[in-house]
């Protein structure tokens, strides 16, 4: 007597096949999804970070960027003898430059302007072991402030940066009431003491 599997049998075993043959289908899918697939990497930073051509200074230009805080502590635990940082930037991310202060501060590595150095380049600056100028050099400071249109409005507070960045001028012995002239500066225009200023506040503490 022949044999008969049950229907509902060869149902469930059709089924089965036709759900293998499509997780199959999918995990091939998705295979070549991720073989295809075009991968967006963040831009490069804004900025050159390297030796001097005698080998006795870092130098940085450009923008304060994101990645520059990893970059000089690479570099000075490559080049631990050399002690000094000379800056050419027109600013970038505050918090990036508050990470800059710590390498200079654990180094005791010095900072040094030769020529254009404002906003967080200035909290960079003021980092240094030991601060100079040559007399062309400009140093640039303003207030913290967001527009309305800024992504960040309501999620930063300028006022609280203000005071982080503050208390590193202190702990940095900048005097008292060049730090809290700070607090009430505006956000433009660019505020560029003179040299005599930045001296008697200790902004500079060597003479050029």
């Amino acid at each position: 007597m022949e044999h008969r599997t049950p229907f509902d049998i060869v149902a469930l075993r059709v089924l089965l096949a036709v759900a293998l043959s499509a997780i199959a289908l999918v995990g091939v899918a998705m295979a070549m999804t991720d073989s295809t697939r075009v991968l967006h990497t963040p831009p490069p930073p804004d900025y050159a970070l390297g030796l001097s051509e005698d080998r006795s200074s870092f130098e940085f230009t450009g923008l304060v960027d994101f990645g520059l805080t990893r970059d000089l502590r690479q570099l000075a635990d490559t080049h631990p003898k050399v002690k000094r940082l000379v800056l050419e930037s027109r600013g970038g991310y505050i918090a990036e430059a508050r990470g800059v202060v710590t390498v200079l501060q654990a180094k005791g590595i010095a900072t040094h302007v030769e020529g254009h150095c404002a906003s967080a380049c200035a909290l960079m600056f003021v980092g240094g072991a030991t601060r100079s100028v040559t007399p062309d050099a400009r140093i640039g400071l303003h207030g913290y402030n967001l527009r309305p249109d800024n992504m960040y409005y309501g999620m930063i507070d300028p006022r609280r940066e203000m005071a982080r960045d503050r208390a590193i001028y202190r702990e940095q012995k900048i005097a008292e009431p060049f730090v809290r002239k700070l607090a009430i500066l505006p956000q433009a225009p660019m505020w560029y003491p003179d040299h005599g200023e930045l001296r008697r506040a200790g902004f500079v503490t060597v003479a050029p």
